[in-house]
Order: C-alpha cells, then structure tokens, then sequence
C-alpha cells in the first residue's frame, strides 16, 4: 500500500529527492516517445500523484479557499494545512518545480537538434516510441476479445489524420483559445504510462512552437510568450485534473477498449515521426498558412510538420537516421526493463 498523503513524512530531504524526481519526469515530458507516466512509475510516484490529482473534488477546492480567505482565524489555519497535507499539496509543488526547471533547461537543445538534424532526431524518437507500445498491452487484462483490439484501429486513424493536418494546426500559432486546448490534451497523454504528452504535441503541430516560446519568454521575457504559455499552463492543469478522472472511469469500464485505443494513438504517431522527409519542399499553402510561414523567423519547425515523407535519398541518410533509430530503441528497451512490473497495472480507486 502507498502511505496516504496525510501520514507521509515531508522535510527538506524527502522535498529535495521529489524535486530530483520531478525534473526526471521532466525530461522524459519534453521528449516526444518517453513517457512521464512511465518514469512516475519506476519512480514509484505514480500512485500517490493520481490520488492527489483526484483529491481536487469540489467541497476540498472549497474548504481550500474558504479557509485561505479567513485565515487569520486559527480554526481556519488548522483547516487549510489539513487540507493542503489532504490535497498533498507540497508533493505537486516539488514536482512541478523539477520539472520545470528540466523542461526549460532541455528547450533549447531540443529544438536546435530538430532544426539543424530533423532526419536523426526523428528517428530517434521513433525508436524510443516502438517499444512503449508493450505498456498499455501489458496493462490489458488478460481476457482480451476481437472487438476490444479493433479499438486500436480509430486510434491509428485520429493521429495520422491530426499528422496529415500538421500545417493546419501549426498556423494557429499563438491563438490563445488553441493554446489552452492543446494543453489540456497533451498533458492529459502523461497520466497513462507508455503515452508521450510531447509526441501528442508533435503530431499537434505545437511542440517547436512551445519550445520556441520557452525560450523567448526566458532570453527576452517577451510578454506576449510569457501570457501564452501561462495559458498553456492552465490547460494543461484543467487537463490533468479532468483526466485523471476520466481515465479512472474509462479503465474502470473499458480497460481494455481504452488501451487498445491508446496503443492506436501511439502506431498512428508512426506517420508523424517518419524520418525519410523531403524537407525542403515547399507544402501547397493557403492564404492563412503562408501568411502564418512569413510571421516566423525559422521555417525548419514547420517544414517538420508539413514536409512530405518520401524515401530514403542515400546511403548514408539511411546509416544515419538507422544508427540513432537503434539508439532510441536501446534507450526505451532499457528504460522498460528498469521499469519491471510497475508498467503492470494503473490503480484505480473504488468506492468503500
């Protein structure tokens, strides 16, 4: 059994080891084919962060700022701590702020390597998606029938027809409304293990955009970034918290259905993550996307969501882009394997 938040020790050291796992599964969030669900779980947070996130019901939220408004009243004071340990608020802090700090950390070097190498550092992040794949299978149960697999199929067609509209999504741009939204998606992809929240912006056409804006918004403070990406922020908390919930349900239910759904979602990102791309052609555009293509400085991010797969060129275009595919399927293999069987099951919680 997981200690519950009320009877876990929190001090400095128990904060500081949090904020180191926090910022792992930071890294593993920014990069598209590795999950933060799967690193929660060989981090043995995985739990105790689902049974946080469903503590925000409605009568806690309340109790919350109730007691927060008249909190020079002792009984109130008493209340909001009871209910900051309930709701283990200081365990959600520490995490965020690992996490933060990796993904600000990491945005920059990631974009240079898709800029300057998209063929390698697709391949790579195919091969660290392939393996995820026996995750949510092993979380089936095993009574698996026909009509439950075939759930895979809409799956596969959702996210190569989000890959085929890659341009389309990509010249939202800085649309606030869009902002919010894909926030809210892709964050919601890191509670189930095996899904990447990254990879979902990928195919979104949003996750150059968001690490173009992590770093504007930290070399120059440009406001306008800033107030985009604090409401991506808020998405992804409306996110998070909505879909703990639905996913309890959904496994609750429709287990199998669901995860077969999901391992859809990840043989559809195959077409999105093809390497073999002719780069530099010119995509047919509309008046809306060209217009959108002469508003940013760097064309490469959006070549990558709208460049055509094609065959490989050469001989060394496919050593390369094969060598980095290895090294990604070594590096999930691996991270599977130190997963055990942690990458089992999801609790879910049921009523008393």
């Amino acid at each position: 059994m997981t200690k519950s938040a009320s009877n876990t020790p929190f001090n400095f050291i128990a904060g500081s080891i949090l904020i180191i796992k926090g910022a792992l599964v930071g890294i593993a969030n920014i990069i598209p084919g590795v999950s933060g669900g799967t690193f929660a779980l060989i981090l043995g947070i995985y739990e105790r962060l689902l049974a946080s996130l469903r503590s925000f019901t409605y009568t806690n939220v309340k109790k919350l700022l109730v007691s927060l408004v008249t909190i020079w009243k002792h009984e109130a004071r008493t209340l909001f701590v009871d209910m900051l340990k309930q709701m283990d608020i200081a365990f959600l802090i520490c995490l965020a702020v690992g996490a933060g700090i990796s993904i600000l950390g990491l945005s920059f070097g990631i974009d240079y390597l898709l800029t300057e190498f998209p063929g390698m550092t697709l391949s790579f992040f195919l091969g660290l998606i392939i393996p995820s794949i026996i995750v949510p299978w092993k979380m089936m149960n095993n009574l698996k029938t026909t009509s439950q697999l075939a759930m895979a199929i809409p799956g596969v067609l959702l996210t190569v027809s989000l890959a085929l509209s890659f341009g389309k999504f990509a010249t939202f741009g800085d649309n606030l409304i869009w902002s919010f939204l894909t926030g809210a998606i892709a964050i919601s992809a890191m509670i189930l293990p095996g899904i990447s929240g990254s990879f979902v912006l990928l195919v979104l056409g949003q996750y150059q955009n968001i690490l173009r804006k992590l770093q504007t918004a930290q070399t120059s403070f440009d406001f306008t970034a800033i107030i985009w990406l604090a409401v991506f922020a808020l998405g992804c908390a409306a996110g998070l918290l909505l879909f703990a919930r639905l996913l309890g349900i959904l496994l609750k239910h429709y287990r199998n259905a669901t995860l077969a759904f999901l391992i859809g979602l990840i043989i559809g990102s195959f077409w999105t993550l093809w390497p073999f791309k002719d780069f530099h052609q010119e995509p047919d555009l509309t008046h809306i996307e060209q217009e959108f293509r002469e508003r940013v400085s760097d064309k490469q991010d959006i070549r990558i969501a709208t460049a055509p797969n094609s065959l490989p060129h050469s001989g060394s275009e496919i050593l390369w882009n094969g060598i980095f595919f290895v090294l990604g399927l070594a590096g999930a293999t691996a991270m599977n394997k130190l997963g055990g069987d942690h990458t089992v099951d999801i609790p879910i919680r049921r009523k008393a």
